[in-house]
Protein backbone atom coordinates (compact mmCIF):
# COMPACT_ATOMS: atom_id res chain seq x y z
CA UNK A 1 0.00 0.00 0.00
CA UNK A 2 1.29 3.39 -0.98
CA UNK A 3 -0.60 6.61 -0.43
CA UNK A 4 0.74 9.87 -1.78
CA UNK A 5 -0.25 12.66 0.62
CA UNK A 6 1.88 15.38 -0.97
CA UNK A 7 -0.84 17.02 -3.08
CA UNK A 8 -4.28 18.52 -2.48
CA UNK A 9 -5.84 15.03 -2.46
CA UNK A 10 -4.61 11.76 -1.00
CA UNK A 11 -3.91 9.34 -3.86
CA UNK A 12 -3.86 5.57 -3.37
CA UNK A 13 -2.04 3.09 -5.56
CA UNK A 14 -4.37 0.16 -4.81
CA UNK A 15 -7.93 -0.52 -3.56
CA UNK A 16 -6.88 -1.48 -0.01
CA UNK A 17 -5.52 2.06 0.51
CA UNK A 18 -9.11 3.08 1.23
CA UNK A 19 -8.77 1.50 4.69
CA UNK A 20 -5.71 3.56 5.65
CA UNK A 21 -7.35 6.71 4.32
CA UNK A 22 -10.53 6.12 6.35
CA UNK A 23 -8.50 5.47 9.50
CA UNK A 24 -6.99 8.96 9.12
CA UNK A 25 -10.34 10.48 8.10
CA UNK A 26 -12.44 9.06 10.96
CA UNK A 27 -13.54 11.22 13.82
CA UNK A 28 -11.60 10.90 17.07
CA UNK A 29 -14.77 9.90 18.92
CA UNK A 30 -15.52 7.16 16.34
CA UNK A 31 -12.13 5.68 15.35
CA UNK A 32 -11.94 2.85 12.82
CA UNK A 33 -11.78 -0.64 14.33
CA UNK A 34 -12.38 -2.75 11.19
CA UNK A 35 -12.22 -2.29 7.43
CA UNK A 36 -13.79 -4.30 4.61
CA UNK A 37 -13.03 -3.85 0.92
CA UNK A 38 -16.15 -4.30 -1.20
CA UNK A 39 -16.06 -7.05 -3.80
CA UNK A 40 -18.86 -8.06 -6.12
CA UNK A 41 -20.03 -11.67 -6.38
CA UNK A 42 -18.49 -11.62 -9.90
CA UNK A 43 -15.12 -10.74 -8.26
CA UNK A 44 -15.02 -7.16 -9.58
CA UNK A 45 -13.65 -4.37 -7.38
CA UNK A 46 -15.00 -1.55 -9.57
CA UNK A 47 -18.30 0.18 -8.80
CA UNK A 48 -20.52 3.16 -9.31
CA UNK A 49 -21.55 4.54 -5.92
CA UNK A 50 -24.82 6.22 -5.00
CA UNK A 51 -25.34 7.58 -1.49
CA UNK A 52 -27.36 9.83 0.74
CA UNK A 53 -24.34 10.85 2.78
CA UNK A 54 -25.75 10.47 6.31
CA UNK A 55 -28.19 7.61 5.75
CA UNK A 56 -27.35 4.96 3.16
CA UNK A 57 -25.27 3.89 0.18
CA UNK A 58 -25.49 1.52 -2.77
CA UNK A 59 -22.72 0.18 -4.98
CA UNK A 60 -23.34 -0.94 -8.55
CA UNK A 61 -20.82 -3.26 -10.16
CA UNK A 62 -19.29 -1.86 -13.35
CA UNK A 63 -18.80 -5.39 -14.73
CA UNK A 64 -22.12 -7.15 -14.12
CA UNK A 65 -24.43 -4.28 -12.98
CA UNK A 66 -25.31 -6.11 -9.74
CA UNK A 67 -26.58 -3.64 -7.10
CA UNK A 68 -25.74 -4.00 -3.41
CA UNK A 69 -27.16 -1.86 -0.61
CA UNK A 70 -24.32 -1.35 1.86
CA UNK A 71 -24.84 -2.55 5.45
CA UNK A 72 -28.18 -1.28 6.83
CA UNK A 73 -28.97 0.89 3.78
CA UNK A 74 -32.02 -1.17 2.75
CA UNK A 75 -33.87 0.19 5.80
CA UNK A 76 -33.50 3.79 4.59
CA UNK A 77 -33.10 3.63 0.80
CA UNK A 78 -36.74 4.22 -0.18
CA UNK A 79 -36.88 7.56 1.68
CA UNK A 80 -33.34 8.68 0.78
CA UNK A 81 -32.17 11.24 -1.78
CA UNK A 82 -29.06 9.55 -3.13
CA UNK A 83 -26.51 11.20 -5.39
CA UNK A 84 -23.92 9.58 -7.67
CA UNK A 85 -20.31 9.82 -6.49
CA UNK A 86 -17.99 11.57 -8.92
CA UNK A 87 -14.27 12.14 -8.53
CA UNK A 88 -12.58 15.51 -8.93
CA UNK A 89 -11.12 14.17 -12.22
CA UNK A 90 -14.64 13.46 -13.53
CA UNK A 91 -14.39 9.68 -13.12
CA UNK A 92 -17.41 7.77 -11.82
CA UNK A 93 -15.90 4.32 -11.25
CA UNK A 94 -14.31 3.52 -7.91
CA UNK A 95 -13.11 0.86 -5.57
CA UNK A 96 -15.32 0.95 -2.48
CA UNK A 97 -14.64 0.02 1.12
CA UNK A 98 -16.38 0.37 4.46
CA UNK A 99 -14.65 1.22 7.74
CA UNK A 100 -16.38 0.46 11.01
CA UNK A 101 -16.10 2.05 14.42
CA UNK A 102 -17.14 -0.55 17.00
CA UNK A 103 -18.32 -0.49 20.59
CA UNK A 104 -16.43 -2.66 23.07
CA UNK A 105 -19.03 -5.42 22.64
CA UNK A 106 -18.39 -5.64 18.87
CA UNK A 107 -21.54 -3.84 17.76
CA UNK A 108 -21.18 -1.15 15.10
CA UNK A 109 -21.24 2.45 16.32
CA UNK A 110 -20.44 4.30 13.09
CA UNK A 111 -19.51 3.43 9.51
CA UNK A 112 -17.64 5.26 6.78
CA UNK A 113 -18.05 4.49 3.07
CA UNK A 114 -14.84 5.33 1.27
CA UNK A 115 -13.76 5.12 -2.32
CA UNK A 116 -10.68 5.21 -4.54
CA UNK A 117 -11.13 6.54 -8.07
CA UNK A 118 -10.11 3.84 -10.53
CA UNK A 119 -9.03 6.56 -12.98
CA UNK A 120 -6.71 8.74 -10.86
CA UNK A 121 -6.48 7.00 -7.46
CA UNK A 122 -7.90 9.90 -5.39
CA UNK A 123 -9.24 8.69 -2.04
CA UNK A 124 -12.35 10.11 -0.39
CA UNK A 125 -15.24 9.39 1.95
CA UNK A 126 -18.59 9.93 0.26
CA UNK A 127 -20.86 8.79 3.08
CA UNK A 128 -20.89 7.87 6.75
CA UNK A 129 -23.49 7.47 9.44
CA UNK A 130 -24.15 6.51 13.04
CA UNK A 131 -25.70 3.08 13.39
CA UNK A 132 -28.74 3.22 15.63
CA UNK A 133 -29.92 -0.40 15.47
CA UNK A 134 -28.74 -3.38 17.45
CA UNK A 135 -27.65 -6.04 16.83
CA UNK A 136 -25.36 -4.59 14.17
CA UNK A 137 -22.24 -6.78 14.11
CA UNK A 138 -23.62 -8.55 11.00
CA UNK A 139 -22.85 -5.36 9.05
CA UNK A 140 -19.18 -6.33 9.02
CA UNK A 141 -20.06 -8.81 6.27
CA UNK A 142 -22.36 -6.45 4.35
CA UNK A 143 -19.85 -3.99 2.86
Amino acid sequence: MTIDTSGKWWVGSEPSDIGEYLMAYAADDAPVSEFRLSKCACSSLSFFLDADDYVCAKRICTECSREHLICDSAEYWDEASPERWRCECGGEQANVGVAFSLYDDGEVRWLYVGERCTNCGVLSCFAGWKVANSPSAQMLSQA
